[in-house]
């Protein structure tokens, strides 16, 4: 989305609380006059996060009453998924295309992916001759979340035969059509790439200086299909500001910017913990279908509470002769959840960082085992140690609690590091492993280590 830098006075988050509390209650009174005075005044990008908090129809009485068509395309540009169709609903081909046509083509590439099929059409036959139309039709072609979906096509390129200061001369002709420069990249006669530069290090060399003296020739890039998740790990890996887009050949597709990549590190954090809750529905939906989606993935938990009830109707018998087995049933399933959880919540991370890969699979799951082999042996010592002294008649009772607590907890640290890395090998997201999964499979583990490590130390 377009990048826009905040105002000195605002505040460390780069926004202005009593602004958007202003815009929104000017929305819900419906007073048109002063809503687009205040409107002129407040950045496109305060508007769009203004926006967030509105529902459906309370979006779209904010965006009409915009009355400047660079503004309207600008907050379009900064607004997320939901809030892009909610304003574009209900418009037609001339409204859309005079917005799109101020917008930088992968904006406009996103906005035109969320458009109904009929509509797009329309609007693509509109922007036919027009060069943000040609753009878009190429970055359309892409999987909104890969690489190819992200990129810019405007790429700030220089022969192999230039110069510094033929790079700045092309830079200052160029940067009205350039939405962002933060490298030279560098290609031969073929138009492949065979280098970077950065623009310091244009500005530091005499304006003779060859750019293949200064210019770095391992140039980190992607293919046009790479997911924008390892798109988002080699910028932050490498540290850079922009990754280049090449084809098999090493020709330059376009652009994935810093600024697109902040976007993607958000909305995937905010994705895999919607996922980790067994929410992934917008909060503008209504009741009946947030209700419906939470419904369906509840189904796994109270599934593994059933059979939980089952497992330990089995053991009735063993609770009959112990019956104060049955206080410590929620301690040994409550830890081992927890301590999964954890593991789980670990393992996700890790994979949406690289962290996993790097290391390897097997150097984490290790890792996390040990961990919950430490974890269980402190609290095997800790509740071991209440029921000898709580049940100092029964010894056998406080040793019980202690190895079940110890073998839940660590077989816990395995199950929750395993299960997202298993479900990112099948290729289904790893952040869903961490929700009734996790806990189910944790508890109903630990019942059957309790009941029968019990039935085992004390004779039943």
């Amino acid at each position: 989305m377009s990048a826009g830098m905040p105002p000195a006075s605002r505040s460390a988050d780069g926004l202005n609380a009593r602004t958007e509390a202003l815009l929104r209650r000017l929305v819900r009174r419906d007073a048109s006059t002063a809503l687009k005075k205040l409107l002129r005044r407040t950045r496109p990008v305060d508007i769009a996060h203004s926006m967030r908090h509105l529902t459906g129809a309370e979006q779209r009485r904010l965006y009409q009453a915009i009355d400047d068509l660079d503004l309207a395309a600008e907050v379009l540009s900064y607004l997320d998924t939901e809030g892009s169709r909610e304003v574009t609903r209900g418009m037609d081909e001339g409204a859309v295309v005079p917005l799109l046509e101020r917008m930088d083509p992968d904006d406009a590439t996103d906005i035109v992916a969320l458009l109904p099929d009929a509509l797009r059409l329309r609007v693509l036959e509109e922007l036919e001759e027009d060069e943000t139309g040609e753009e878009v039709r190429e970055l359309l072609a892409w999987g909104p979340e890969t690489a190819g979906g992200l990129m810019s096509p405007q790429v700030f390129r220089m022969p192999d035969t230039g110069t510094c200061g033929q790079a700045i001369a092309a830079l200052q002709t160029q940067h009205e059509d350039l939405e962002t420069v933060y490298y030279v990249y560098v290609v031969d006669e073929l138009q492949r790439l065979v280098g970077v530069s950065s623009l310091r290090s244009l500005l530091t060399h005499p304006p003779r200086t060859k750019l293949t003296q200064i210019m770095v020739p391992e140039v980190i890039a992607v293919a046009p299909d790479t997911d924008q998740e390892e798109v988002a790990r080699y910028v932050a890996r490498y540290d850079l500001l922009a990754v280049p887009v090449v084809d098999g050949q090493r020709h330059i597709l376009g652009l994935v910017t810093v600024d697109d990549i902040v976007d993607v590190i958000r909305d995937e954090a905010a994705e895999d913990m919607m996922l980790m809750a067994g929410v992934n529905e917008s909060p503008q939906r209504s009741v009946l279908r947030q209700s419906w989606h939470r419904a369906g993935w509840l189904l796994a938990t109270i599934g593994g509470g059933i059979v939980a009830a089952e497992i330990i109707g089995m053991y009735e018998t063993t609770l009959m002769k112990v019956a104060v087995l049955a206080g410590f049933i929620p301690v040994i399933m409550g830890m081992g959840g927890n301590v999964g959880i954890q593991s789980a919540t670990l393992a996700v991370r890790g994979l949406a960082t690289g962290q996993v890969q790097i290391g390897g699979v097997g150097t984490f799951l290790w890792q996390e085992a040990r961990v919950g082999l430490i974890l269980g042996a402190f609290y095997a010592l800790l509740l071991g140690s209440y029921g000898l002294l709580r049940y100092s008649d029964t010894p056998l009772i406080g040793l019980a609690l202690g190895t079940s607590i110890f073998l839940a907890i660590g077989a816990a640290g395995v199950i929750g590091a395993l299960l997202p890395v298993a479900f990112d090998r099948l290729g289904a997201d790893p952040a869903i492993a961490t929700g009734p999964f996790v806990t189910t499979i944790v508890d109903l583990l630990g019942i059957v280590i309790y009941f029968n490590v019990a039935r085992i130390l004390l004779g039943l």
